[in-house]
């Protein structure tokens, strides 16, 4: 599969011109990029005692979200049995019905696990963002909301985990701010999956920066390019493992070592449906992997 991405890819594009749709013609190019590149049925993990101390993890969302929410939770839950326990922040705001923070902290009967919901601020209500709701902003707060934090894992909710995250959440940081998966080479990483230095960035005083050149720069993805932006010289790249974004195409065997595709496989922690499918949408109209994304979501019992 690595050597021979270019053939793959040539086979791929000529293809899909079979497809009657953009959407169509997508899927089958990513069918043929992908096939095989990771498995399906993970073998058992290796016995382990389990971690003392909860992994920080945040997700944002609103009444909108809170479905996708509880899908990727679930996941995180399932992947980390016996293994590690989390305090799950949840950065909603005002507007999210109680029964809906029910739903989300039953996911956690039966574990070790705990939610705790957190209502966002208005800091970046004047932040210039191209149409895009405001709760993109939300992840940046968490310097702010969770003072005593020192560090913490951000995740969208398009996200499933396929493995538990106490190894990404130890690593160590140093004095960079915040550690992400790489898009292209040039080091421009995704914000979907992020392990964040709180302590730096209230530190170095970030957060006023982030929420001062928000309201200045008008970026094309407002909170992504800001923090590559901000952050830039400050940030620790992480293994492809940890935000495998299908979406990407090519450019996933253009930037990543060969290593790092071939870990994938059998060793894949964050799957994330960055793209304008997704696997909630009409069966046709639904990203590869989408299958995987299901297997979660009818455990919730809200599909």
């Amino acid at each position: 599969m690595i050597y021979n991405w270019k053939i793959r890819d040539f086979l791929a594009r000529i293809v899909s011109f079979t497809g009657s749709s953009r959407t169509a013609r997508r899927i089958i190019r990513d069918k043929i990029r992908f096939k095989d590149i990771i498995s399906h049925d993970l073998p058992d993990q290796l016995p382990l005692e389990k971690q003392k101390n909860n992994v920080n993890i945040a997700f944002c969302f609103d009444n909108k979200g809170y479905k996708l929410a509880a899908v990727s939770i679930k996941s995180l839950l399932n992947s980390s049995k016996n293994r590690c326990d989390y305090n799950i922040y949840c950065v909603v705001d005002k507007k999210l019905p109680i029964k809906h923070k029910k739903t989300i902290s039953n996911l956690t009967k039966n574990t070790d696990s705990k939610i705790i919901f957190i209502t966002a601020n208005n800091d970046f209500d004047q932040s210039l963002r191209q149409g895009w709701p405001v709760s993109i902003f939300w992840r940046l707060m968490l310097p702010k909301l969770l003072p005593t934090v020192k560090k913490i894992i951000y995740s969208d909710i398009d996200i499933i985990f396929r493995k538990d995250l106490f190894e990404v959440f130890n690593t160590d940081l140093k004095d960079n701010l915040i550690a992400g998966v790489k898009d292209y080479k040039n080091g421009y990483i995704n914000s979907g999956f992020l392990l964040m230095n709180l302590t730096q960035i209230r530190k170095d005083k970030i957060y006023q920066k982030w929420v001062n050149v928000s309201q200045k720069k008008d970026y094309k993805n407002p909170d992504q390019d800001l923090l590559n932006y901000t952050c830039h010289g400050r940030i620790l790249y992480l293994p492809l493992k940890y935000n495998f974004q299908p979406m990407l195409g090519t450019w996933i065997f253009k930037t990543h070592a060969k290593h790092e595709i071939y870990d994938l496989k059998y060793n894949l922690v964050v799957l994330h449906y960055s793209n304008w499918m997704k696997p909630w949408h009409k069966e046709k109209n639904r990203p590869i992997f989408s299958d995987l994304w299901w297997e979660i979501a009818k455990q919730t019992k809200l599909f």
